[in-house]
């Protein structure tokens, strides 16, 4: 007997056109990059991903470990919508070396596109199909990423990544992720993260339509003709606002309200006026149209999609997940913790009002531990990053000394002609090795604090996700300075002597 539900799939995959000569890149992937992700589509379509990591520590370190992140922009006219808040986020797909990512769309979904997807028949690739797909209801954009990933299920299975016994699959994404991305995920600073858009070097009209006759006149336009964030995405700002997967809800003062209203609509349009374009642009959609008595579609309104994988992918992952919590749960007490003695406290409880009591501080406890835990991360990194910069300078002001001292050298051997030029370098001197002096003193002090502030395990998970977004943002001497001053301070812990000239030996050579 065949199954209803089977025959429902099989209807609605054979509704799809069949393959087609490839597509020519350009219609696709105008703007090719290292690092692109090419999947195939319907009638020898392709859509092209990029890969957004999201380092959260050490390595397989823990299935539920995740990455804070700080969305929204604080502003007074639109603090109900958009004040800032702390949000946390994990890549779905994790690699054979335990780091995590997610893959999201390079552009918006095309027209040429989603017709090869939705409709009977195979487009024929033109100019106009390269235009953003709109029009969409947030159904239609659910409908297109479910009809996808059957698709790519049923004839390229292979395209598909799998996590343990089950494969990838592509939807909306979350407003975390949307923003993230959005932002430059860990290919930027924290403070270019937190910034109103992501680092736009040539002016906002390089890198997003706007409304203006300097930028969109008014028109949608075709993907990837702009220049992308440092993600490697096109038009994540601008041209054409993006459906996201989960309802509207207010901010109530650093966290989300409760209630959830209709649908989001995420980075503004080719019409939105440049100095309203943000990276927190946030508004809500409602999902029918009173007046016509259907779901909402708007001129200006698309979508791009995110390829992640389900959490609870074999029984392994579920043990692992199980062992996790309890690990939190416990923090660094073991079983000795005050919380887990009050959890078995309230094990033993035989009065329902006192177990729950008891529940509720262990709870309460358990949170502000966590909440302290994840402060002390953000601090340890901030620290590694900050001595970074400091060897940095140590070794500027180091090669600077020896010329400026030739230099001074010289002038004094012919002070007799003019002593002022003598004078000009011998004040150079001075100063560049008072600053080389205190720049030595200062990273002593940290180097000292930092091996009494961290433990070795708390040290090794913050450099391994600082030395991720360094990778990341292509500041790979500062990688090696991370490494470097992580290094000695976990020998100086190990062995609490100091070491002045063996220490900047390491930082110069």
């Amino acid at each position: 007997m065949v199954r209803p539900g089977l025959v429902a799939l099989a209807l609605l995959v054979l509704a799809i056109p069949a393959a087609a000569a490839d597509w020519e890149t350009k219609q696709w992937n105008p703007k090719p990059a290292d690092g692109d992700v090419d999947l195939p589509m319907p009638c020898g379509g392709h859509m092209a991903f990029r890969r957004v990591a999201t380092p959260t520590g050490d390595a397989g370190s823990g299935p539920l470990d995740d990455r804070q992140v700080t969305l929204g922009q604080s502003d007074p006219e639109t603090d109900y919508i958009e004040h800032s808040r702390k949000d946390n986020l994990a890549g779905g797909l994790v690699g054979r070396d335990g780091a995590r990512s997610y893959l999201i769309g390079k552009y918006e979904v095309s027209a040429d596109q989603y017709a090869a997807v939705m409709e009977g028949t195979c487009p024929m690739p033109s100019a106009m199909g390269r235009l953003p797909r709109v029009d969409v209801s947030w159904f239609d954009a659910v409908q297109f990423s479910a009809r996808y990933t059957e698709w790519l299920l049923q004839k390229s299975p292979a395209d598909l990544p799998r996590q343990g016994d089950t494969a990838a699959f592509l939807r909306l994404p979350t407003e975390a992720e949307w923003e993230y991305a959005a932002r430059g995920g860990a290919a930027v600073s924290d403070s270019d993260f937190r910034a109103r858009s992501f680092p736009m070097p040539e002016g906002v009209t390089a890198y997003a339509w706007v409304g203006g006759p300097s930028s969109s006149d008014g028109q949608l336009r075709q993907i990837g003709l702009l220049k992308p964030n440092p993600l490697g995405l096109h038009d994540i700002l601008g041209n054409a606002q993006e459906w996201v997967l989960e309802p509207y809800r207010l901010v109530r003062v650093a966290r989300l309200h409760g209630q959830a209203g209709g649908m989001i609509a995420r980075g503004g349009d080719f019409r939105t006026a440049e100095g309203r374009l943000r990276s927190s642009l946030r508004l809500e959609i409602p999902p029918f149209d009173t007046a016509t008595g259907q779901a909402t579609h708007l001129p200006t309104l698309g979508f791009r999609l995110v390829m992640t994988a389900p959490v609870s992918v074999s029984q392994s992952r579920i043990d692992a997940l199980r062992s996790a919590f309890v690990a939190i749960q416990k923090g660094r007490g073991g079983e000795t913790d005050p919380i887990a003695l009050l959890k078995r406290l309230a094990d033993d409880a035989t009065d329902p009002d006192m177990k729950r009591a008891v529940e509720t501080i262990a709870d309460s406890l358990s949170a502000e531990r966590v909440a302290r835990d994840e402060a002390e991360a953000r601090s340890a990194k901030s620290t590694i990053y900050a001595a970074a910069a400091m060897i940095r300078s140590l070794r500027d002001l180091d090669r600077r000394l020896a010329p400026v001292k030739a230099r001074w050298e010289l002038a004094e051997k012919a002070r007799g002609s003019n002593p002022a030029d003598a004078d000009e370098w011998k004040t150079l001197y001075d100063a560049t090795q008072q600053a080389l002096d205190i720049s030595k003193r200062a990273y002593r002090d940290i180097l000292v604090q930092t091996a009494d502030d961290y433990d070795k395990a708390r040290l090794a998970k913050a450099l391994a996700v600082l030395t991720a977004e360094f990778e990341a943002q292509k500041l790979g001497s500062f990688a090696k300075f991370a490494k470097l001053f992580v290094a000695q301070v976990t020998a100086y812990a190990a062995r609490p002597t100091q070491d002045d000239a063996g220490w900047y030996r390491q930082l110069v050579e």
